[in-house]
Formats: structure tokens, sequence, C-alpha cells
């Protein structure tokens, strides 16, 4: 079972005031519940989520430091080099491919991803409008949203930053730029000699 954590349990793990700890659940950036009474608990894998979405180090307490990454694209080519290319970081990220816009939608509550890689055209739901509906949703605030394209120019990337996403990359993705921009906390794969 995961373990729950106090607003308290969270200030001193992170070091930051109890106050701060109780905006970021206010904000709907930090997913908490209420006891029967009334006091807020967070669980252990939505603050390590958080931690990770929020570019933020992941204490040694909180274990794992899996990356969740959804990617999305209709060409069957380009998930599975997608697949092959983070096979290597298995450890670290937990991939998940699909090919439609509106399943990513409907993976998004399930998976909890803390990015996803999103190709623009796409013919059920283009990329701007995934994320869009991604940025309207106040719970999905920490999605780390990055777009791909094969038509790449500076018109896409303006596009696509306005409809929600923190880049826009040229296909084909080069695995170490993805993993730069996803911010995964760990080094991966490059062990201290």
């Amino acid at each position: 079972m995961d373990q729950l954590y106090t607003t308290h349990d969270i200030s001193r793990l992170l070091q930051v005031d109890p106050s701060t700890v109780s905006k970021w659940i206010d904000r709907g950036i930090l997913l908490a519940f209420r006891t029967p009474g009334g006091h807020r608990r967070v669980r252990g894998g939505d603050l390590r989520a958080f931690l990770i979405a929020h570019q933020m180090p992941l204490p040694e307490e909180l274990g794992s430091a899996s990356v969740k990454i959804l990617v999305v694209d209709d060409e069957k080519p380009v998930l599975d080099g997608m697949r092959r290319s983070f096979k290597s970081h298995a450890a670290e990220v937990e991939l998940t491919t699909t090919s439609s816009g509106v399943e990513a939608l409907l993976l998004l509550s399930e998976l909890k991803p803390h990015g996803m890689l999103i190709d623009l055209n796409m013919p059920d739901m283009d990329g701007f409008e995934v994320c869009r509906r991604i940025r309207a949703r106040k719970s999905l605030e920490g999605v780390r949203l990055i777009t791909m394209t094969g038509r790449y120019s500076p018109e896409l990337v303006d596009q696509s930053l306005k409809a929600g996403a923190v880049a826009c990359l040229p296909k084909p993705v080069e695995l170490e730029t993805l993993l730069e921009l996803f911010r995964v906390p760990l080094a991966l794969g490059k062990k201290a000699s």
C-alpha cells in the first residue's frame, strides 16, 4: 500500500513551510484527499509525481524515481521506434504508447503520466487539441507536454506553446533531447566511475 503523508510530513521532507504545501494542494497541483476528520493526506505516488513534474529533487524516502511517459502518435513505426529507444531506460522510465489522441485522453486518469509526447498531425484529434484539452483540466496541470512533428517550423513551435506544450521537437525525436526535456531525476545510464 502507498505511504500516506501529512502536510507537515511533506514540509519536513522537502524543507518547505507547511503553508506552501497547503497552497500546492489548494491550487490542485499536489493531489490530496481529506480524512473523515478533515485532515489532508497525500499518497506517496502522488507526491513523487508532483516532485518529478516540477523538477524538484526526489528524497530517498520516496523510493523509485520511475517516470511515466505516454507517447501519442498515429504511425506504428514511430511508436515501435520509441519503445525500442526507451528499452535501455526501462528501470527509470515507464513508457506507454497509443495511436489515438482520444484514447490518450481516456488513458490519462488511469495512467497518471508525468509527461506526454504528442504528435501534432493525427487524424482523429490533432496534437494541439490534445494539449488544449489536457491544459483545460486543473488536475492535469503538472503533466509535462511535449509535441513532435515531421513538418517542424517556428509557427508550429509557437502554436504548440500556446496550446500548453513546453516544447515542440522535429521527427525523428532524439532520445537524449527528450529525456532532458522530461528532466528524468536520475543520471540515466550514466553511472559514476
